[in-house]
């Protein structure tokens, strides 16, 4: 069931509804404004909005880059399971018993 938790971002003031915790959004809030906050001191980018715009790219990029990985993952574990089926498969008859000559 969706809740309204107040949330702060550079400052501002916002109520969001939500069906997550509300840990788990303070965390994603207390990330993002980390995030803001260094791109704000380590670039020239003055303005609060291009700062948001880069955080938001920044981590879109992380996002797809994880992703990716989860999925080139999620691949090689199919992979690994389809071989270690085929090698069981070469051991055991269809009833579940081991062959003896492999």
């Amino acid at each position: 069931m969706k809740k309204n938790i107040d949330i702060e971002i550079l400052g501002h003031k916002y109520t969001i509804k939500s069906n997550e915790e509300e840990g788990f959004v303070y965390n994603i809030v207390d990330y993002l404004n980390k995030k803001i906050e260094e791109v704000l001191r380590t670039t020239t980018t003055v303005d609060t909005l291009n700062a948001i715009v880069v955080v938001a790219l920044n981590i879109t990029s992380d996002f797809f880059r994880i992703k990716n990985e989860g999925g080139e993952l999620r691949q090689q574990i199919e992979d690994k399971s389809r071989h270690l089926i085929s090698l069981i498969d070469s051991y055991v008859d269809n009833e579940g018993n081991v062959l003896s000559n492999n």
